[in-house]
């Protein structure tokens, strides 16, 4: 998405000062559990993938692509904006500390499931 949506805006480095700032809120806020928070209705899951094995490549692949281009890249990560739909206006650097810090998110989660004492032991 940062490559493929954010990085094909044009640039518009005068819109830095909108989201100073931000880098924190993506790395503190979001991986925080204490707040419990649901997705918007678009971007819940909608079983695109009829087996977990194809949910899991489809991630791999994504995560893949994502790291590559940032591994890579010299774009200016911090003069593309895209709209995130609760946290306003977002750099391509902020959205990827946002995917980092989601990934962690949903890391911590699946702790807390597997740490509830009826989660099946084997």
């Amino acid at each position: 998405m940062v490559e493929s949506k954010i990085m094909t805006s044009p640039a518009a480095p005068e819109k830095r000062t909108e989201v100073a700032g931000k880098d924190e809120m993506a790395l503190k806020m979001v991986p925080d559990r204490s707040h419990k928070a649901q997705a918007p209705e678009f971007l819940k899951p909608t079983n695109r993938w009829a087996t977990q094995a194809e949910l899991t490549k489809a991630f791999e692949d994504s995560r893949k692509a994502t790291m590559d281009y940032i591994r890579t890249t010299n774009d200016d990560l911090r003069d593309h904006f895209g709209p995130h739909p609760l946290l306003g206006s977002l750099d391509a650097y902020e959205w990827v500390l946002l995917i980092s810090a989601h990934s962690e998110r949903h890391t911590k989660q699946i702790e807390e499931v597997k740490a509830d004492p009826n989660f099946p032991k084997e």
